[in-house]
């Protein structure tokens, strides 16, 4: 899949998308673009890949569908958060299971310490991502 940059797009009549991800259509497994609208509802679209970057005749004169018009306004942003998220919660659940009752004292504390630092930069991971609707659901 030729990828374009994740990031805020303007449309050729004005409004501004966001591009969130990508996906394959289901039966045809033609490249699809996943974007939102940066205005209204803020609802959510689909849309060919191969449809996204062609250009279009617009009174008379060929403009793009989609213009690029600045970085990630947010997408990447989030990714990075929701990869931190994982990670950390990986490790969170490993060291949860970690029997300390063969440990020392001093590996004990140090344990109970890394598991409370793990815990706080979960929640504030989940703080930054606000709205983030299935955050909670991972957990």
């Amino acid at each position: 899949m030729d990828k374009i940059p994740l990031g805020k797009y303007r449309h050729y009549k004005g409004n501004d998308y966001e591009v969130i991800g990508f996906s394959k259509h289901s039966e045809t497994l033609e490249d699809m673009v996943i974007y939102k609208a940066l205005y209204g509802e803020r609802n959510t679209w689909v849309r060919p890949l191969s449809m996204w970057g062609n250009p279009i005749e617009v009174d008379g004169k060929t403009v793009k569908r989609f213009e690029y018009i600045g970085g990630s306004c947010g997408a990447e942003r989030r990714q990075n958060l929701e990869e931190a998220h994982r990670a950390l919660l990986s490790t969170l659940n490993k060291c949860e299971k970690i029997d300390s009752s063969k440990m020392g004292k001093s590996q004990q504390t140090l344990l109970e310490r890394r598991i409370a630092a793990l815990r706080l930069a979960l929640e504030l991971i989940e703080k930054e991502q606000g709205g983030v609707a299935d955050v909670q659901e991972k957990r």
